[in-house]
């Protein structure tokens, strides 16, 4: 596969970005978010990478040091943002407090501050979307997590462009490699010689998707793309009966579908 080809089509297909308009790429250090950014910037885009630094000991500091030179070298504007100036506190200590108080697993707990800070500094850089590095395997994962769960609504903002359309307070979230499995991608990377770890974050484990992705390594790609591109089409009718209402925070002014935020309800046990 040509995922180089892969994603310039579905940036078409979707309208996921227009010529000049300013594109933040969430980097974690891993494949997926490398190899996005970087074939962003071969496309024409003008791309900058916003990565924040999670204090998850040498792991982190390995991302780090190798996004910064990895962004040197393809002339790629680079945003770190520290978690412990930002909030006080590294990721493990917000978790464990939270995980006790509000009985949530740690990469829930992980996933909505992430998703605070991102919105948050990719407004502050000027962003017109935010991109982010969730490829096909992902996708499948989250339609299967959440019809095991017995709720597909949890799914309902699932699409290559976050929600459908832009929302007044968010970075419009897009997602160019939705469609691209993530073996392609790997072969991708490491065909271009990306200095970058292959490991996955060592606090994944135990989770439910930790399980999903486990039993769902023996589907094939295409069987994959089935599961996404068959959610896809019932996709309009969910967000039809489904709408929401979005205000801002009380606390602290970001998006909210209530009074607070996640990211506030979860702060506030810490």
């Amino acid at each position: 596969m040509d995922i180089e080809k892969q994603i310039a089509k579905t940036i078409k297909d979707h309208g996921l970005i227009k010529k000049g308009e300013k594109v933040v790429v969430a980097l974690s250090g891993g494949k997926d978010s490398t190899s996005l950014v970087y074939i962003l910037k071969k496309l024409g885009y003008n791309v900058h990478g916003l990565m924040i630094d999670l204090y998850l000991g040498q792991w982190s500091k390995t991302h780090n040091e190798n996004m910064i030179k990895f962004c040197k070298e393809n002339d790629i504007p680079l945003t770190i943002v520290d978690l412990k100036k930002e909030l006080g506190q590294g990721i493990c200590f917000i978790k464990s407090i939270v995980k006790k108080k509000k009985n949530l697993t740690g990469c829930s707990v992980c996933g909505t501050v992430k998703r605070w800070i991102l919105n948050k500094h990719a407004k502050k850089l000027g962003a017109k979307k935010l991109a982010t590095g969730h490829n096909l395997d992902d996708e499948a994962q989250n339609v299967l997590m959440n019809f095991l769960k017995g709720n597909v609504l949890l799914g309902v903002n699932s699409s290559p462009a976050t929600g459908g359309k832009p929302v007044e307070g968010f970075v419009q979230r897009i997602k160019p490699l939705f469609f691209t499995p993530e073996d392609e991608i790997r072969k991708y990377a490491k065909s271009n010689n990306f200095k970058i770890l292959y490991e996955k974050c060592p606090c994944a484990f135990g989770t439910y998707r930790v399980e999903t992705r486990s039993w769902t390594k023996d589907l094939n790609n295409k069987q994959k793309l089935k599961v996404v591109e068959g959610f896809q089409k019932i996709l309009p009718k969910l967000r039809g009966n489904n709408k929401m209402e979005i205000a801002m925070c009380k606390k602290c002014g970001e998006p909210a579908r209530k009074e607070l935020c996640n990211f506030c309800e979860v702060m506030n046990c810490v």
